[in-house]
């Protein structure tokens, strides 16, 4: 049975760990960061909806981490909802939020930016980023350039957590799939010399051109853009 080492947070491995079963795959969840709320943002979170006419969501763990600090009334006021992509959209309609903004076709802020509903908004109003501390500053910086105010609430940090490589050693991944390109970093950070060059030679799939160039120059050898993690698999039954 082939190995699939899930480098991605753990609370967003239950659904790839159920698709390698699906496939026959065994899943080594594989995580060098995990997500910590940050309480006291998450406490003003709903003062800061309230202040804003749209917001705009990051990812579906900014999404899930809200939903325990507010109510779904808050959380589905007459606000507009925008959404970086389709998993985003999915953990918003999850918690009952039904108009969403978000590309069909990409799954970053720049495909966000291309969304129509930039040009609907009222001049200079506020746009609430709900986000994980430290993110990207691209979108913002567009956004105050079409003369929007940006709002954040940082609801969570990543931390390093320390990888079990006794556990990689005795699965022998046969590829790798990688959500971020924090994750890859973290993840060659804390790789034992001994290991360096097996972790190199490994298969690696991720949904972003950004993160198969961080691997590229991390020392990553065979990498792979896909859609989704399902194509990963119907790339293996084809070969």
């Amino acid at each position: 049975m082939p190995t699939l080492l899930l480098v991605r947070p753990e609370n967003r491995q239950a659904a790839d760990i159920a698709l390698c079963t699906q496939y026959g795959w065994h899943a080594l969840p594989f995580a060098p960061i995990c997500i910590v709320p940050q309480t006291d943002e998450c406490f003003r979170l709903p003062e800061k909806i309230a202040a804003a006419p749209a917001i705009f969501w990051v990812s579906p763990t900014a999404v899930e981490i809200a939903a325990t600090h507010c109510s779904p009334k808050i959380l589905g006021s007459l606000k507009t909802h925008i959404a970086v992509g389709k998993a985003t959209a999915a953990a918003l309609h999850a918690i009952g939020i039904s108009e969403i903004h978000y590309s069909a076709i990409g799954n970053d802020s720049e495909a966000a930016l291309a969304l129509p509903i930039w040009q609907t908004l009222p001049h200079g109003a506020t746009i609430l980023l709900i986000r994980g501390q430290n993110g990207r500053e691209m979108l913002p910086e567009k956004l105050r350039a079409q003369d929007f105010k940006v709002d954040y609430a940082e609801i969570y940090r990543r931390e390093p957590k320390t990888l079990d490589w006794t556990s990689f050693q005795a699965a022998i991944p046969d590829a790798a799939w990688v959500t971020s390109s924090e994750m890859a970093r973290e993840l060659f950070v804390q790789v034992p010399p001994q290991i360096s060059q097996k972790l190199k030679s490994l298969i690696y799939f991720t949904h972003h051109t950004r993160i198969a160039d961080t691997l590229y120059a991390l020392g990553a050898q065979k990498i792979y853009v896909i859609r989704q993690l399902s194509d990963m698999f119907t790339l293996f039954q084809a070969a």
